[in-house]
């Protein structure tokens, strides 16, 4: 009795919500592949009148009322010894438009892959973009967030799926088929299940559905966004080395007053040196570093910086501030816009923001909007080399 009366509490909230998401879906929305989980062992999948489709056997089996398929991954690992790539092994779908992984409730169908390895699965969902980014707005912003800040995010997360999904690159990365488009982390962004789409984020969704950010000469290009900035956004290469022609560096100083308006971090000279060594190994550095490093001194530093200027034994060393946050983390080095100082027995960093610093400042945004600034608008401050464009 306790199961059904949650089924028909969940069909009561789902034939409201699927009619909002359909006032505005006059056109299909394109299906957009997730990666939600990687490297498993078992996968459980729960639904109603289950449809599962065994790819490498062709064989399709339909089940009656609620139901787990489960997936013991290793005794798929003979098939992936024959080729070492991904290999499609299954498909998942439900008539209700609702599957859980996870204990969490997903919309869209599953696909089910052996990973590149070949020792364990990993878990795809494919859903219509414009519910993709419904969930998303929850875990990349926050639904009470004014509605044009959500509207820009989503225009900015719906331009990285789209580039995403038309260049596959996560394919050319793999050097074969991945059968997903991106993954729903930190890597690439991070999306919701069905229970994070809210009134708001869906309303922001819809009422952007189809625009995308595309260069002055129409490419879709990578469209980045990080929390807070700090007072400037960077440049893609001042970061990650990819060059990319539509991006400026813009002044931003509307995030200053939410949160924290810095940040302050310890590294102990030992650590330093595990730094300079691993960086040697990696061939980082200019010149390979000969073993000892008794003698470390830096060249004053000031934040708008890229570099910081270290000399190892009376040779100079040129750092790249972005190598720093790479090797130790976000934690260490929550953005890239810092500064740092010698003291006795290690470093000081003095820094500002949060996140990568490219492309659209999230708490800028917010307080923008709050000032009653158009998504419109928002974009054009924080990408005004892009136009926006409806592609469907």
């Amino acid at each position: 009795m306790e199961a059904q009366k949650s089924s028909r509490m969940l069909k009561l909230f789902f034939i409201p919500l699927i009619a909002v998401l359909s006032v505005q879906n006059v056109q299909a929305s394109p299906v957009v592949s997730v990666r939600i989980g990687k490297s498993l062992k078992n996968i459980n999948v729960t639904g109603t009148d289950l449809k599962r489709h065994l790819l490498f056997s062709n064989d399709t089996k339909n089940y009656s009322g609620k139901k787990t398929v489960k997936f013991n991954c290793e005794t798929f690992t003979t098939l992936n010894k024959q080729r070492n790539t991904p290999i499609l092994l299954a498909t998942l779908e439900s008539p209700t438009g609702l599957l859980s992984y996870g204990n969490t409730k997903y919309q869209g169908m599953f696909k089910v892959i052996t990973n590149s390895r070949g020792d364990s699965c990993d878990i795809i969902n494919e859903i219509p973009m414009e519910d993709y980014i419904s969930t998303l707005l929850n875990k990349e912003m926050n639904s009470k967030w004014p509605a044009e800040a959500l509207k820009a995010q989503a225009v900015a997360a719906r331009s990285y799926a789209i580039h995403k999904m038309t260049s596959q690159q996560v394919s050319k990365e793999l050097g074969s088929e991945a059968y997903y488009d991106l993954e729903s982390s930190e890597k690439h962004q991070v999306g919701g299940a069905f229970f994070d789409a809210t009134k708001s984020t869906i309303a922001a969704s819809y009422a952007t559905k189809g625009e995308v950010l595309v260069t002055g000469t129409g490419q879709v290009r990578p469209v980045f966004f990080h929390a807070k900035c700090g007072g400037k956004t960077l440049r893609p290469d001042q970061v990650w080395h990819n060059k990319e022609d539509s991006y400026q560096s813009v002044n931003c100083p509307f995030c200053h007053n939410i949160g924290p308006k810095g940040w302050a971090k310890v590294i102990g000279t030992d650590r330093i040196k595990s730094f300079f060594r691993w960086a040697s190994d990696k061939k980082i550095l200019q010149e390979k570093l000969e073993s000892d490093l008794s003698s470390i001194v830096m060249v004053p530093d000031n934040i708008d910086r890229f570099t910081v200027n270290f000399y190892i034994n009376d040779r100079p060393y040129i750092i790249e501030k972005a190598v720093l946050r790479r090797y130790f983390g976000n934690v260490v080095f929550p953005s890239n816009s810092f500064s740092l100082e010698m003291k006795k027995g290690g470093f000081v960093i003095y820094g500002e923001g949060l996140g990568h610093g490219v492309g659209l400042c999230q708490m800028g945004a917010f307080a923008l909007a709050k000032r009653g600034w158009s998504y419109k608008k928002i974009l054009a401050h924080y990408f005004p080399d892009h136009v926006l464009k409806k592609m469907y």
